[in-house]
């Protein structure tokens, strides 16, 4: 419950931070998110929510370099998830470790955490077989890579 009043009732924030907490086992991790410095940065200027900075700052390296990609794709920009992948694969930011998979099915498994945590919402559009990044989360991609893309 502190950690919802701390999400000031803002559903995606809510909705990011319930993704992280998904992959949190433990009440001492559940804890050390509720006592992260990050809830308190002032918004100011970037407007990033602290919630959606706390969970990006939880994911793991190779997931945070495929959605710092996205800050190329402008607000509320339609995209299919297999054109996505390709060019992830054209940027060599699919590593296996495990020779049984194919890079199609890595970014396949990358696409899918980032959007079991909210990072990417199905197109509410007419072509509902596309993705799109809330107008707030294309603005944290912005904030980290926004620059270098």
């Amino acid at each position: 419950m502190k950690i919802v009043e701390k999400g000031q009732g803002l559903p995606l924030a809510l909705e990011t931070v319930g993704g992280l907490l998904q992959s949190k086992s433990s009440v001492s991790e559940w804890e050390g998110v509720l006592r992260s410095n990050i809830w308190d940065l002032p918004i100011e200027d970037s407007k990033i929510i602290p919630a959606l900075l706390l969970s990006y700052y939880h994911l793991p390296s190779h997931l945070k370099r495929c959605f710092a990609y996205c800050a190329l794709f402008p607000k509320d920009h339609e995209f299919k998830k297999e054109t996505l992948i390709l060019m992830w694969m054209a940027e060599n930011f699919l590593q296996c470790s495990q020779q049984s998979k194919s890079p199609e099915e890595i970014g396949e498994q990358y696409f899918n955490d980032l959007l079991s945590r909210s990072f990417f919402q199905h197109s509410s559009g007419s072509l509902k077989s596309c993705f799109v990044m809330h107008d707030l989360l294309n603005d944290l991609a912005k904030y980290f890579c926004g620059e270098i893309c």
